[in-house]
């Protein structure tokens, strides 16, 4: 190295060594948890208020973050617990959404709403539910959080816990008072949703809490592919054919490649060569969609090869002009043995 180098590499060592010597921000020793800068800086006059980038306050960064001492550290330091980012939730929801349970038993004791809402009506019991977090759940519901409260879009904490299928959060809210029959503003209710996730404890769950399904949540669960839910539904009473003018369980079944929910469908006397508007069949279905499973299954049932839909297409006709050439060869290898 040259002389003149060495002293360019001096100089920019220099240059960087006050760089090197300063604190953290606020935010960045909140974020990484670093509580002893933290002390100093609020011991220095930081603004335990001030809100980063993205709008979010120290609290709710550390709320998040599960930081228990240095969420203790900010609202000693005066920190506003009920603090609202761009979106509008709080330092409560951050720890909610996280599962951060002692942040947030630590703000409900400090004085946080348990019944704020973000811009989209969420609450943070809401916001437990649904990430299925049963600790954050239950102290809110100690807090005695609105176990009914609505989105803006109808929607309950039970829907939530319903949607993310666990069983104890469900429970929890269910014992807390939420209401079973309460509708969002499509009017689907919290077994609507549980069909929809397939969340079979959720459904059972809520079946022996006097829940009564319909034959939409029939057809929700056969799309979502969950035959346990589906055999639970139809224990129930439902029809496989689900309501006379509704939409058909085997068509959604087979149009979202669900072999097994076809199969039960087709147990429980499902009718195998049901059409939709265009005249599609669940085998007219699973052949254009390419869905070699479900075609084997509704061959070896029965299933019509030879009906056609509006378009005057058969099942035959899609398995051709769509490439499946697999599929091709089960329709002619059944052709073949039903000619026997």
């Amino acid at each position: 190295m040259t002389s003149a180098a060495f002293r360019l590499l001096l100089a920019g060592a220099a240059a960087l060594a006050p760089l090197a010597a300063q604190p953290p921000s606020l935010a960045d020793a909140v974020l990484y948890g670093q509580t002893a800068s933290v002390r100093a800086l609020i011991a220095g006059g930081a603004d335990v208020n001030a809100p980063d980038d993205t709008g979010m306050t120290p609290l709710m960064v550390a709320a998040s973050q599960g930081h228990v001492e240095i969420v203790r550290l900010l609202i000693a330091a005066k920190a506003d617990v009920d603090a609202i980012s761009r979106d509008k939730t709080t330092a409560l929801m951050h720890a909610a959404s996280a599962n951060r349970g002692d942040a947030l038993r630590l703000l409900i004791a400090s004085g946080a709403n348990a019944d704020a809402r973000n811009l989209g009506g969420m609450s943070a019991l809401m916001v437990a539910a649904f990430g299925g977090y049963i600790d954050p759940v239950r102290a809110l519901i100690a807090a005695h959080a609105d176990a009914n409260a609505q989105d803006n879009q109808g929607r309950t904490a039970l829907m939530a816990a319903a949607s993310n299928g666990d069983a104890a959060v469900v429970r929890a809210l269910l014992d807390a008072g939420a209401r079973i029959g309460a509708a969002d503003a499509s009017g689907g209710v919290a077994l609507t949703y549980a069909a929809a996730a397939g969340s079979i404890d959720a459904v059972d769950l809520m079946q022996k809490r006097g829940a009564k399904p319909a034959a939409a949540d029939l057809v929700l669960a056969s799309s979502a592919c969950s035959a346990p839910t589906a055999r639970v539904l139809l224990a129930s009473g439902l029809k496989a054919d689900g309501a006379p003018d509704g939409p058909s369980p085997l068509l959604a079944a087979a149009a979202e490649n669900c072999p097994d929910v076809v199969a039960l469908l087709l147990d429980r006397g499902a009718n195998i060569n049901v059409t939709d508007g265009d005249g599609w069949t669940p085998l007219i279905k699973a052949t254009a969609a390419g869905f070699t499973d479900v075609v084997r299954v509704l061959l070896q049932r029965g299933a019509d090869m030879d009906v056609a839909d509006k378009l005057e297409r058969t099942a035959w006709m899609y398995a051709a002009t769509r490439g499946h050439e697999e599929i091709a060869a089960l329709f002619e290898a059944e052709k073949d043995r039903r000619k026997k």
